[in-house]
């Protein structure tokens, strides 16, 4: 199996690991997965500000590395795309939190999952609706560059919650219909 990341983010790539090794677990296919990150940056959005475009950035993501591979043998082949950004909270404007989502596909199906939200602060939240990018908001806040490591989850979770979890548990649950097709094949 070979599963193509379109992301060479360290956090990003590692969550997809983490994420293959839980897997595995429940499916052996999973278990001797090649994984292969592929950049594709040039095809997502700078910073989604809504979930709507934070899910389609991932399947952008998805769909230009699934693209840009050159299939040859009988290997599986998956693509995964994964993307964060901002989405308003509530109908009061002024609450915004920050979400990671997984788009995966075989090249005919496709799944999505969710890495959890969790709140940005205010002030967090006014400069990048503002438009910094919260890469730059965060290591501002560290004083030292942590947006390809702790992320703004670690800062805002103080390390409880890290970059790469919420891109594992987003994965995970993204993966669900290929290592459980039979629930997923059901008929009620």
């Amino acid at each position: 199996m070979i599963i193509l990341v379109g992301s060479t983010r360290a956090a990003k790539v590692d969550g997809v690991r983490a994420a293959l090794e839980a897997v595995a677990d429940r499916d052996a296919r999973f278990r001797e997965a090649v994984v292969e990150a592929v950049d594709v940056a040039d095809v997502a959005p700078v910073m989604p500000m809504t979930e709507a475009a934070i899910v389609e950035g991932a399947r952008a993501r998805a769909t230009a590395v699934m693209n840009r591979h050159t299939r040859a043998g009988p290997d599986t082949i998956l693509a995964i795309g994964l993307e964060g950004g901002v989405d308003p909270v509530g109908a009061g404007g002024d609450h915004y939190a920050l979400k990671t989502w997984a788009a995966i596909t075989d090249g005919s199906r496709w799944s999505y999952g969710a890495g959890g939200a969790v709140l940005l602060p205010r002030a967090v939240a006014r400069a990048v609706v503002g438009g910094r990018e919260l890469g730059d908001v965060v290591d501002a806040l560290a004083g030292t560059p942590i947006r390809g490591t702790r992320g703004a989850w670690g800062l805002l979770t103080l390390d409880l919650i890290g970059r790469r979890d919420a891109f594992k548990l987003a994965v995970v649950a993204a993966l669900a219909p290929f290592y459980n097709p039979a629930l997923y094949a059901s008929d009620l």
